[in-house]
């Protein structure tokens, strides 16, 4: 605060944490509600921020950002542009965004007698090798898969890995579901075909997130749906690993004429829409200042250094993004490139109306298909094909053919 409150002496700041364990959604709108919301707030997913546009709990920033010279630059992150304008109109600004695809184990491949200068990109090569390195008897498994609740979020970039859409925009406001096409159900049966065929998975598909957390970094899986951001060195020491010994790289393409991808999300700047003009304009100042200017960028990266820690989230500040992950302790020139490149293919999750619904839906289908050992594409399109209509008949207004 002592720096914001030497940079802007007009202003008077009041800092707010949200208590632990609160809901902050909840909680951001009884505040709301009861007139005691902070004037910038910075939980929100992007994926909040179209629902929050529709029912006017965001405020309109455009007039104090649509002539923004760093965006002008190219230098902010604009992977939630769909998301947070509408209409021409700006309410939010980006804070940061993770990406994910596949967190590699380097040092485990290298046991299993692999070249890891040779990273598989197609699902082709990336089954062969899973089924060559898994043996249960030491154990190692090729691929820990997400087969629990969240199913549906990985599935999603895989989906995106054979060329296809999850959702697509109508250009009405309302979205066709597009997982029921031909690369969602390809992307389907190739997770069977990773249990089944290759056998490379886990043998509990319906393990926690945290048991296939914990197979990455006991060096027991060669890859899985993560990043570098969910590892500790500490938690390495165990098992005799280092954060060298991984690198993140986007899914394999289904075959050469599909795009390697990655998963993107975070969260956003947003401010409050019962703001007097005079505090709104002070509060967007602020926020570019706290989080775009050079003299924070350069003080998180001085607090990485001196902290010994490992972020590799994307700043709002794209072009600050390599020097913060030089000021990472332990991170290798080789896992930069690799982090850069993963910038570059990731695509962000959908944020429209539903989607959260959608993708609770989406689990136990995907579960059904996981678990069912010889099922055809055809068993599957019609899995997902009645998935689309029981959401369609659900959601009218968002989701229409």
């Amino acid at each position: 605060l002592e720096k914001l409150e030497t940079k802007f002496p007009d202003i008077v700041f009041e800092e707010s944490i949200r208590p632990d364990g609160s809901v902050y959604k909840q909680e951001y709108d009884k505040a709301l509600m009861a007139g005691t919301a902070p004037d910038i707030y910075t939980e929100f997913s992007y994926t909040d921020i179209p629902s929050r546009i529709k029912n006017g709990t965001v405020a309109d920033i455009t007039q104090y950002v649509e002539d923004w010279d760093l965006r002008k630059e190219g230098k902010v992150l604009d992977i939630f542009d769909e998301a947070i304008n509408k209409d021409g109109k700006w309410y939010a600004m980006p804070l940061k965004a993770y990406v994910m695809a596949n967190l590699c184990n380097k040092k485990t491949l290298k046991e299993a007698g692999e070249n890891v200068d040779k990273l598989p990109e197609t699902w082709e090569e990336f089954g062969e090798l899973g089924q060559r390195v898994t043996d249960f008897s030491i154990p190692r498994i090729g691929y820990s898969l997400i087969g629990m609740d969240w199913c549906s979020w990985p599935f999603t970039a895989w989906v995106w890995s054979a060329g296809g859409e999850v959702v697509r925009a109508n250009g009405d406001g309302t979205y066709k579901l597009a997982f029921d096409e031909e690369p969602g159900v390809e992307a389907a049966y190739f997770m069977n075909q990773m249990i089944w065929q290759y056998k490379m998975t886990q043998k509990d598909i319906m393990a926690s997130l945290d048991d296939i957390n914990n197979d990455i970094k006991s060096g027991k899986s060669c890859f899985s749906f993560s990043s570098l951001n969910s590892l500790r060195q500490s938690d390495l020491d165990e098992f005799g690993l280092n954060i060298s010994d991984y690198i993140d790289m986007p899914l394999p393409a289904k075959d050469a004429n599909c795009p390697r991808v990655a998963l993107s999300g975070g969260e956003v700047i947003t401010f409050n829409p019962k703001s007097s003009p005079e505090q709104l304009k002070a509060a967007v100042e602020v926020a570019k200042y706290l989080y775009f200017s050079d003299d924070m960028m350069q003080l998180e990266c001085d607090n990485l250094k001196a902290k010994g820690e490992i972020n590799v989230n994307i700043p709002g500040r794209v072009d600050w993004y390599e020097k913060r992950l030089e000021s990472c302790n332990g991170i290798t020139k080789e896992q930069i490139d690799a982090l850069q490149t993963m910038r570059k293919c990731a695509k962000a999750e959908p944020s429209c109306e539903h989607w959260p619904d959608v993708k609770s839906a989406m689990a136990s289908s995907l579960q059904k298909i996981y678990i069912t050992e010889g099922i055809t594409k055809d068993e599957i399109r019609k899995i997902l094909s009645d998935l689309t209509e029981g959401l369609y008949s659900s959601y009218p207004e968002t989701f229409k053919k």
